[in-house]
């Protein structure tokens, strides 16, 4: 069998954070990250997942040979699912709405969406790997039915669609993982 077993990982623990853009960025895996990354509390056990779309157009010689193929408009998202409705989780749902506690009791003003872009990391865990998915630039672009019951968790799903910088970059991957090392 070709192959290393302690290759695959399964992340077994994971944290998503929210900063503005801007915020600096971690360039390691082992220090705390900036006091303006705030956690968005815990998150659904199905993890995150990540999704790319593109179009593609294929150009053909004369006799119907394919000589090229032109890729455009290309998306990448990550979408999360967040059990707790905390500040963060809310500011992310309703971008734009307040928050005001008086006497105990706290009143939400909820509005109509604004544009609101935001940094995030995600960070993953797998034994004594971390891998930190730092993402410079994104923005909630959905979120999915919330369900209010008594058989079942209020969760947000939120689908937040990245932003490429100035030179392409999408996001980085910071890890220790020791099968990622680049030799050369």
């Amino acid at each position: 069998m070709a192959g290393d077993t302690d290759n695959p990982r399964l992340w077994e623990g994971a944290d998503f954070y929210a900063a503005p853009v801007g915020t600096t960025a971690p360039t390691n895996v082992a220090t705390p990250l900036d006091p303006a990354w705030l956690p968005v509390g815990l998150l659904s056990e199905d993890g995150a997942s990540e999704s790319r779309d593109q179009d593609s157009t294929d150009f053909y010689a004369w006799g119907g040979v394919l000589v090229r193929t032109a890729k455009s408009k290309h998306k990448r998202q990550i979408v999360v699912t967040c059990l707790e409705e905390n500040l963060v989780v809310f500011g992310l749902v309703n971008p734009g709405s307040s928050a005001v506690t008086a006497t105990g009791v706290t009143t939400r003003t909820v509005k109509v969406p604004k544009a609101d872009p935001r940094a995030f990391v995600l960070e993953l865990r797998d034994g004594e790997v971390t891998k930190r998915r730092v993402i410079p630039k994104g923005e909630v672009e959905s979120v999915g039915e919330v369900t209010l019951s008594d058989s079942a968790l209020t969760a947000y799903e939120l689908t937040i669609t990245i932003y490429p910088a100035a030179d392409g970059t999408l996001y980085l991957d910071i890890t220790d993982d020791p099968q990622a090392v680049v030799t050369p």
